[in-house]
């Protein structure tokens, strides 16, 4: 295939982010290279991944076809970079390693879901202090120009939050929670860094295309 030629091909990726939560990441007509660099940014932004599948679809003869895996990122990285030279005939430049970094500018808040935003919003935005599901939901719609329910926000931030084992603090009760980021943990620290980048990515990316 020539650098020229149109890619066809349109990748799903689906996981799991945690029992009962599945995630769905896609993207289409680019090469399956890159399609699986981008997955690996998703992947950067949620925790501990586990039980994905793929699925590519060739919108020039219809054909499709699917792997599902388990076991740790990098299992699923090489077996996902042997499924896809596989299946589109395009190989890889260089192989796909676990722990690359990440290379944020590149990163396309259009590609993320409305959890995955809610997660950078939080990291990057909520360092210090407590917040709660409306500060996220106020911080998200002047970020992405985009309506988040505060319910919507409400539920996710729940999931970060994992009954007292995840990333946030909880505090109050029904008729109003606020949280607090673990910052004292390195795990979040990491999580902070990255999503201040991220962030820093996408504002850069959304002002120029308003310019």
């Amino acid at each position: 295939m020539s650098g020229n030629d149109k890619i066809n091909f349109v990748y799903e990726f689906t996981y799991s982010s945690g029992p009962g939560l599945q995630e769905v990441f896609q993207c289409k007509y680019v090469k399956p290279e890159e399609a699986l660099k981008r997955f690996q940014r998703i992947l950067a932004l949620t925790q501990s991944p586990f039980d994905y599948k793929i699925t590519i679809s060739d919108e020039s003869t219809g054909e499709e076809s699917s792997l599902q895996v388990k076991g740790s990122v990098e299992e699923m990285l090489e077996k996902f970079r042997v499924f896809l030279e596989t299946s589109t005939g395009e190989l890889f430049a260089e192989p796909v390693e676990g722990s690359v970094e990440t290379e944020f500018e590149a990163v396309s808040f259009e590609s993320m879901s409305n959890y995955e935003k809610m997660q950078v919003i939080i990291y990057a935005s909520f360092k210090h202090g407590k917040f709660s599901s409306l500060d996220v939901a106020e911080i998200y719609e002047s970020t992405f120009g985009e309506d988040l329910p505060k319910s919507t926000a409400s539920t996710y931030l729940a999931r970060l939050w994992k009954n007292g084992q995840g990333h946030l603090e909880r505090f109050g009760n029904r008729t109003g929670y606020t949280y607090r980021l673990r910052t004292e943990q390195v795990e979040v620290q990491k999580e902070v860094e990255r999503a201040e980048e991220v962030l820093a990515a996408i504002q850069i990316r959304i002002g120029s295309e308003h310019k």
